[in-house]
This record gives structure tokens, sequence and C-alpha cells, in this order.
């Protein structure tokens, strides 16, 4: 089988990129070619397909860093809306390769859905993995602020158009609604194969947008839990592991060891505080609450320090205040043998089996996390027991032989 994967990016920024090469690895072991298609970048990894990969969207690769030129706004248009470079492309590298299939991770703002019909026209079969909300929602998280919103799912996006939902820019929302309005108009995702949602709740709300069940497959994300030795003991710290963006609750968890403080206990945060305002939030709260000594930042961690850091943990925190869809913190806990105590919500609820591999707590209620926590700080015993479970967990549902046999029965014809 020869299968091209398609994603935005093509070195690791976050979970989708894990998952990405993951999969690649994965997939060569047992014979597969996979093929890589993706945006230039020269954070890429090397690969002899590179002269494909479409062009970035603007001469800088961030809004931030993007001069207003006229090419550069014809260049985000483009690659928001409908990217005719990125088809072209995809259809040179399909009639070179002839894929049995293409296998979509995350094309929004970047390769457009124009790929998905690229590929239908050189009749090739696609399976679209879905890890966010982008097919209904212009912010692709369902939260407006802090809260929870699903007044976009049916396809009515005049709430986000008054909210300004996209950086909060009447522009950015406005452009975004628009593509979301063509994609409905040319019904580009009717034309998809098969989806695939790692968490039962996506596939709830795939389908309650419109999307017919019977596309739909759920297959939960894998991790390679032979390749982490548990580790079942534990010094006294909680871990947050992962981007500390807003929607991932860090607030939360900070919060929470306010009523730690003669625990003993410290949160360790994977990350390094900037200068933007919601770094600035956490900050003068630390500064405020004199939490100095109880909240740890390690800086950007991977490969055996961050396994270290997770070998060591209680347990780890995810606080989450969106509908995070099978996040690899609680895979990459369970592989180690360490309990999670997650916020009650989204895929989480299905994940962390309450009294079993961690605890559940209602979404910003830091007291009530804190409350979770303190369960590990009186029952020093408490995080190895759970910690096996979820091991067990983790070896059962989320292996790599298991997944694989499923998405590949995808991709076949």
């Amino acid at each position: 089988m020869r299968v091209i994967v398609a994603n935005y990016r093509f070195f690791i920024a976050g979970g989708p990129e894990r998952y990405m090469f993951n999969f690649m690895a994965a997939a060569e072991k047992r014979g597969i070619e996979v093929i890589p298609f993706s945006v230039q970048n020269p954070r890429n990894r090397a690969t002899n397909y590179e002269s494909y990969f479409a062009k970035p969207r603007a001469d800088a690769l961030m809004y931030s860093d993007t001069r207003r030129s006229l090419k550069n706004l014809y260049g985000m248009f483009r690659a928001a809306v409908w990217n005719f470079d990125a088809a072209r492309r995809l259809r040179k590298l399909i009639r070179r390769t002839r894929p049995d299939a293409v296998y979509i991770l995350h094309e929004i703002n970047h390769l457009s859905p124009s790929i998905i019909r690229a590929a239908k026209k050189e009749g090739v079969r696609v399976v679209h993995r879905i890890s966010d909300f982008f097919m209904f929602c212009a912010k692709y998280d369902f939260l407006c602020g802090d809260e929870i919103c699903e007044a976009c799912i049916h396809g009515q996006y005049g709430q986000a158009l008054r909210r300004r939902c996209v950086k909060n820019s009447r522009a950015a929302t406005l452009l975004r609604v628009a593509a979301m309005k063509l994609y409905q108009w040319n019904g580009v995702f009717r034309e998809v194969d098969c989806f695939i949602t790692p968490s039962a709740f996506t596939k709830g709300k795939l389908v309650e947008g419109g999307v017919p069940a019977r596309k739909i497959v759920h297959i939960p994300t894998f991790t390679d839990s032979q390749a982490a030795v548990p580790c079942y003991s534990h010094e006294k710290y909680f871990l947050f592991m992962g981007r500390m963006a807003r929607q991932k609750g860090t607030i939360y968890a900070i919060r929470a060891m306010n009523d730690l403080k003669d625990s003993g206990y410290v949160l360790k945060i994977t990350g390094t505080l900037s200068d933007s305002r919601e770094d600035e939030e956490l900050k003068r709260y630390i500064t405020e609450h004199h939490l100095e000594q109880q909240i740890v930042f390690t800086g950007f961690l991977a490969g055996a320090r961050l396994n270290a850091l997770i070998d060591r943990a209680a347990c780890v925190v995810c606080p989450a205040i969106w509908y995070e869809n099978m996040p690899n913190a609680v895979l990459e806990a369970y592989a180690h043998g360490k309990p999670v105590v997650a916020s009650r919500l989204g895929s989480l609820e299905e994940i962390v089996e309450e009294g079993a591999t961690g605890f559940l707590f209602p979404p910003k209620d830091s007291r009530e996390l804190a409350r979770q926590l303190a369960k590990f700080v009186r029952d020093e015993g408490l995080s190895e027991t759970l910690g096996r479970k979820a091991r067990k967990k983790c070896e059962e549902e989320y292996g790599e032989a298991r997944h694989m046999s499923r998405v590949i029965s995808c991709l076949g014809p």
C-alpha cells in the first residue's frame, strides 16, 4: 500500500504532528510506503518530496510577522479559502506516486480543502482525521472567550461575525466564515470517503453537525507503550505538560496550588512564560498569591528529559476548558504509569476513568481540582494504584497494532 499523508506542518509543533510522525513510522514498519505532503517551511524535516510542497501563505510564516503587501495578503486569502497552488501540486504528486489513498490530518488555513477535491479528481480515496472542530466553528475550538459555544454547529455563522471570534478581528472572522460558506456551497467535505475521530465525543459532534454517521469511524489515538518503562514511584510534584494555551486551562492548575501551599508538593509546567497577555495573567496570579515556590516552569522538554519528568510525577493534570480531542498528554501519562486528573469535559470524560485511572473535576473549578490533587498528598500509594490501571488501559486500548489495523482498513478500498 502507498499513502500520501497531508498536514500543513512537516515538523513537530503539537499533538497532530506527533501523531503524523508516529503514524508514518508505524506504517513503514508494516511495509506501507508513506509520502508526505505539506507546506514549505524551513523547519520541515528533510524529505525527497519537498519540491511538491505547497507555497507558504506569506513571506513570513506567522501572522504577527507578515508584512501587509498585496502579495502576502493574497497568499493568506488563498490559503485560508481555496489553495489552488496546493491542489495543483498535490495532483502532480499523485500522478507521480499513484497512491492508494490520501490521509489528511490538518489542512485548514494553509493547504485548504482544495486538496480533497484535487485527490478525488485523480480518483484517489480520501480519509480525513479530525483533531478539532474547524468544520463547524470559525475559531475551531467551540470557545467564546472562556465559555463553550456551539452557536455555529449547524452552519449559521452570525454569532461568529458579531463576536469577532477569530483573533478578535472582524476581517479575519469574515474571511474564515466566507471560507466555511464556500465549503457548504461546493460540498467539498461530502467528497471525503471516511472521517476518523480519535474520540467518540468528536464523532457525536460530527453527526450533530450533519456528517453521516456511516462515514465516521472512531479510532483512538495510539502510543507506543512498549517504548516507555512505567515508573510507579514518584516525587512530590504534579505535572502539567503541553502548550500553555488558554484553552488548556493552565491558570486553573496554578490556582489549585493556592489551596495546596502547605502540602509540600509543587506544580511543574513544561513551558516558559512569555510576554503575551495570557502569560502576564499567569505571572500576576503567581506573584499576588506568593506561589513562586509552588510553581516551577521547566522550559520546553522532549525525549529523555521529558520522560524523566513524567516518570517522577505523582499525576498529570489536564484542566482543559475546551473539548479536548484525545490529548497526547493523557496517553503519555498512562504509558508511564501515571494517573490523570482532568476536566469533566469532551473526550476527557471517556478516557479518564473516575477512581480507576484518575479523577475528574468540573471545568474551571480550581478548588475541586485542588481537592482531587490532595488525595495524592494524603495517600502516597494512590499514584501507584491508579498508575498501574492507567498503564494497563494504555496497553489494551491505545496500542499501535490495534490502531494501525483499523486505520489501514479505512485507507483501503
